[in-house]
This record gives structure tokens, sequence and C-alpha cells, in this order.
């Protein structure tokens, strides 16, 4: 256990990438209430909160298999 590594990059990804939802949840959601268009841009947020866990999958996925590769 004490021995393994870890790819720095990916992990730094995966922090970026779950900073970039929060960010999009907690600041951005809030200021298009009352807007117009807003179910629009609510849709068009919800889909790249979805991309955006996708790639935060993959990036979970590369940095456990480059863990389990080095053992």
């Amino acid at each position: 256990m004490a021995g393994r590594k870890i790819n720095i990059f990916y992990l730094i990804s995966l922090i970026c990438i779950l900073i970039l939802i929060a960010y999009i949840w907690l600041v951005i959601t809030p200021q298009i209430y009352g807007c117009a268009g807003q179910e629009s841009i609510f849709a068009v947020i919800l889909l790249i909160t979805v991309l955006l866990s996708v790639a935060a999958g993959i990036q979970l996925f590369l940095l456990i298999s480059s863990v389990r590769q080095e053992e």
C-alpha cells in the first residue's frame, strides 16, 4: 500500500472537473432564475453537467487502473 504511485495528472484533472461542476451549480445556476429562456439554459446546464460527470468517471477509472497496473 505504501508503494502505490498514482498519476497526479489524472487526480488534478478529476479535482478540476469536480470543481467545475460545483461552480456551475452553486454560482451560475442561481443567477439564471428569473431570466428569459430559463428552461433552455437549464437544459444546457444539465447537458454540460452530464458530460462533465462522464469525464470525471473516465478520469476516476484511469486513475484507478493506473494504480492497479503499477502493482
